[in-house]
């Protein structure tokens, strides 16, 4: 990425996941954050870089952000931007600081208690060289971390950024042999890990060291990259940094969907978390062990990566001078995402992207399933864009959005997966548009009515609340707002337990609290955890903040045509009054003893004439339930036609007209039908010349004559399917000429399908079953042919074969190359294939000689010209009749 203001999408989540198994996901959405600013190669000396921090909220919010002596203020809007320069001097690690603890390097943002939550991004920028990452809330960072990176050349390095979110965080690096040590004493403190031999550092592991006091609960932010690195063999190798914070292992997935950069080429890494992981990747088999990693080559097609364990993976772009499809330039520069599984997929995020610098093309890549995409939107309104299905896995398709608004709201009624990114002349950025990440301690909000359970709480209906822990607590404090405390000495409603036995424990505030406005609120849960092991026991405070919803208005239409087979069209106009939150849950029941239906606009068939009670009740994905509409559906059925249209025998193409009778109506229901079709009339005539050869759909429409409420017929359309087979083509000569008691054999040439033949009559021939059998010449008499193939089309055609008394020789030729006469003509020779021909000089001395006549005396002798007088000929016809002889001239 290059320029210090260039283009910027910034994105926050909605937190709209349900609980699932053991784990919970959150967004990435929170109310603190730690970033890092690690070294960077400047293009020169005069420009270096600087990092700013853009933060983002879907209400208003409020807090600071600071670092070392720094500290500022921020208030963000709804739906706007807040930007933060923060100083190279405070933040930035240089090269000389690296495999050191510096102190009080890392930047906080920290919202103030009781506000909304915010979106966090980081973007550090200097002339030609730039990068971002979107920053995770510190209930979202883990223990335990594989680093991402690129193979290094040799004008920059890789680096691993670790920085401390509490006090006495003790951590091991692996890589090599012995692990690396390394103790940061208080909340802020980095420490970059760069080894001076520009070593790949993808795959290396580091985590809270197990042997530290109370390793249990503590969590670190990791960042990895590169300070500077070109991609791709180009000719022309312009580089960038690399800039991604990791997610900790517990965020990592088994499934990933692939989306090409928009025109570009780009490369995937796999990273596995433990051994013996066995990864499907576009039709390979890979095999990784803990640490490892795979690179794809380059590519420029969608893909799909899906594992028997959790992995991790990042997509590359490449250097601009060959990163195009075909590896031409085009506009962009190396860059890393980290992408997120299918697993951790989003339902809404908003969009902001600036208009300053040099980003020209800005694009969103979304992946979701298939039978999904007609949800998909952009701020309410369908794309217009093209789904592409992902060939290795249909079941999912991508789609390359490219976008010009400086702010866009994405939504649909399924999880996808998304990222940002932009191109510039040598200049690119690209992160995750927002993900959700696992987390082990979260609070939920149990809703009594509908008994579901979500992040926020819905306006006027009774709310209790659970939160989940790592470990059982010994007492829980739970304090909403500013009410009275309320302390219990709690028992676990649930223990979750998943497949590596760590457990998860569940406790619920029967509390059945009514909210009365939509606005926020804070729940303070402080618990008491005993000591296990190294895990301290001690008092944890955890702060909350939650939404009150707005309940949707439940809204239905319905179209009844009144036909029994149409069924009843049934559309939803139901508002979720949440632009961010569209409706995703639809209740139906038709009143008629059938099954509840669970689809936004369902199609349903009554089993008889009469009144039905319809009710509909709808809610967000995860969010608040619509009390029940009942509207009374008055469905009159007319009865429908039903039509069996048996198949229809082939016919030839010249077979003459053919009449359709296979369709039929069998209810016994009044109405009329007719055909319709290439080459068929109304009532069914078919003519195969008209339709031509191959394969045709006919069509059989009948209409019930009873009109119904909704002003139209009963109808019941078929198709099946007629085929026009070709005939063989046969191409005769329409004389043929022979000498008498001579013998050839016919030229005739056919064409088209495989044919068997049949001469009449067979007089004459020496076969009657073959398409050029050998004839003798007798008296004059007339053939036919007759072609038939398998599937008993048939052409027929005649020849007329002439007998003559004897051959006709010319008595001289003028081989000049005027193109006239240039050779000696004898017709009729071929019917004497065993006749000789000899031409004698004056002097006796043959000049030509032949067996049959095949080549034609040219008036040459031994590639010379034969002087212009006369010569003597004698022609055999090798079966037994008279030699024919005469003189012959060669006129020049």
């Amino acid at each position: 990425m290059k320029g210090a203001g260039r283009v910027f999408v910034l994105v926050f989540v909605l937190l709209l996941t349900k609980i699932s198994g053991y784990s919970q996901n959150i967004s990435n959405e929170g109310t603190e954050f730690w970033v890092v600013f690690p070294t960077h190669d400047p293009t020169n000396q005069t420009d270096l870089a600087n990092i700013r921090i853009y933060i983002t909220s879907k209400t208003h919010s409020s807090g600071t952000v600071v670092c070392g002596t720094f500290s500022r203020s921020f208030t963000a809007q709804p739906n706007q931007v807040e930007e933060i320069l923060v100083p190279r001097s405070q933040a930035y690690i240089d090269a000389n600081q690296r495999n050191s603890v510096l102190s009080n390097k890392a930047i906080r943002v920290k919202v103030n208690d009781g506000e909304g939550k915010i979106a966090v991004y980081a973007h550090i920028f200097a002339g030609r060289r730039s990068a971002a990452s979107l920053i995770l809330p510190v209930e979202s960072l883990g223990q335990k971390y594989h680093s991402m990176n690129y193979t290094q050349d040799v004008n920059g390095h890789n680096f691993l950024v670790l920085a401390a979110t509490e006090p006495n965080t003790q951590l091991l690096i692996h890589h090599g042999n012995q692990p690396i040590s390394v103790t940061l004493e208080k909340a802020g403190d980095v420490y970059e890990y760069m080894p001076g031999n520009g070593t790949d550092l993808t795959g290396v592991y580091v985590e809270i060291d197990p042997a530290s006091p109370n390793n249990c609960n503590k969590r670190f932010a990791v960042f990895s990259g590169s300070t500077s690195n070109t991609i791709g063999s180009c000719n022309r190798p312009s580089r960038d940094p690399l800039f991604q914070q990791l997610y900790p292992v517990s965020s990592w997935g088994k499934t990933y969907g692939i989306v090409p950069f928009s025109n570009r080429r780009h490369i995937i890494r796999i990273v596995a978390q433990e051994d013996n992981t066995k990864v499907q990747f576009n039709g390979q088999s890979i095999s990784l062990n803990k640490g490892q990693h795979y690179e794809s080559a380059q590519l420029s097609g969608a893909g799909f990566v899906s594992a028997d364990k959790n992995i991790s993976v990042a997509q590359y772009s490449l250097t601009q001078s060959c990163s195009g499809i075909n590896g031409e330039e085009v506009l962009g520069d190396p860059e890393m995402v980290l992408l997120n599984p299918i697993e951790f997929n989003i339902k809404a995020v908003t969009l902001f992207s600036s208009t300053a610098q040099d980003i020209r093309e800005r694009y969103i890549n979304v992946c979701m399933k298939t039978n999904a995409t007609g949800s998909f939107r952009i701020n309410g309104q369908q794309t217009g864009v093209n789904w592409t299905v992902i060939t290795s896995n249909p079941e999912y398709s991508y789609m390359q959005l490219r976008i010009y608004d400086t702010n866009s709201t994405l939504s649909a009624n399924d999880g996808f997966n998304a990222i940002a990114y932009g191109f510039g002349t040598t200049e690119s950025y690209a992160y995750s548009a927002g993900t959700t990440l696992a987390a082990n301690n979260y609070l939920r909000i149990k809703n009594r009515l509908t008994n579901l359970e979500s992040e926020n709480a819905c306006i006027d209906q009774s709310s209790d609340f659970k939160i989940f822990l790592p470990a059982p607590a010994e007492e829980i404090t739970w304090l909403l707002d500013n009410e009275p405390p309320v302390t219990g000495v709690p028992t676990p409603t649930y223990i979750f337990t998943d497949a590596s036995g760590v457990k998860t424990y569940e406790y619920t505030y029967s509390y059945g609290k009514i909210f009365s406005e939509l606005r926020q609120h804070n729940m303070v849960v402080k618990v008491k955890l005993p000591t296990i092991g190294s895990c301290i026991g001690n008092e944890y405070i955890y702060n909350f903040t939650f939404d009150v919803e707005p309940i949707p208005t439940v809204d239905f239409s319905f179209t009844n045509l009144g036909c029994e087979f149409d069924g009843t069209t049934f559309t939803d106009l139901s508002d979720s009054k949440l632009l961010t939150k569209p409706i995703g849950k639809w209740v139906w029941d038709f009143g008629d003893g059938s099954n509840p239906v669970y689809v936004k606009n369902p199609v349903h068939t009554f089993p008889a004439t009469g009144s039905y009670q319809v009710k509909l009740s709808v809610a967000t994905t995860d969010g608040c339930m619509s009390e029940v509409l009942i509207k009374t559906v008055n469905v009159t059925l007319v009865p429908s036609p039903a039509i069996v249209f048996d198949p229809i025998s082939k016919v030839c193409v010249n077979g003459g007209l053919v009449t359709v009778t296979t369709a039929r109506e069998t209810k016994g229901v009044r109405g009329a039908g007719q055909y319709s079709g290439r080459g068929i009339t109304p009532d069914g005539v078919f003519d195969p010349k008209i339709a031509g050869v191959g394969i045709h759909e006919i069509t059989y429409t009948y209409i019930g004559d009873q009109i119904t409420e909704g002003k139209t017929f009963c109808q019941d359309i078929q198709k099946q399917t007629i085929t026009v087979t070709p005939i063989p083509v046969v191409e005769l000569e329409k004389d043929f000429y022979i000498l008498v008691d001579g013998a050839k054999a016919f030229n005739a040439r056919a064409s088209g399908p495989t044919a068997t033949y049949k001469w009449a009559p067979a007089t004459g021939l020496d076969r009657d079953d073959v398409l050029n059998p050998l004839i003798k010449g007798e008296i004059d008499r007339v053939y036919t042919l007759t072609a038939t193939t398998a599937e008993g089309c048939i052409t027929i055609d005649t020849i007329t074969v002439h007998v003559l008394d004897g051959i006709k020789v010319a008595n001289a030729f003028s081989p000049n190359g005027d193109g006239i006469n240039d050779v000696w003509k004898i017709e009729y020779i071929d019917s004497y294939p065993n006749a000789t021909v000899q031409v004698f000089n004056r002097y006796g001395a043959i000049v030509f000689a032949s067996k049959g006549y095949a080549v034609p005396f040219d008036g040459k002798y031994q590639n010379k010209d034969l002087a212009s007088e006369a010569y003597f000929y004698v022609i055999d016809p090798g079966n037994g009749k008279a030699r024919k002889t005469g003189s012959l001239s060669i006129i020049r």
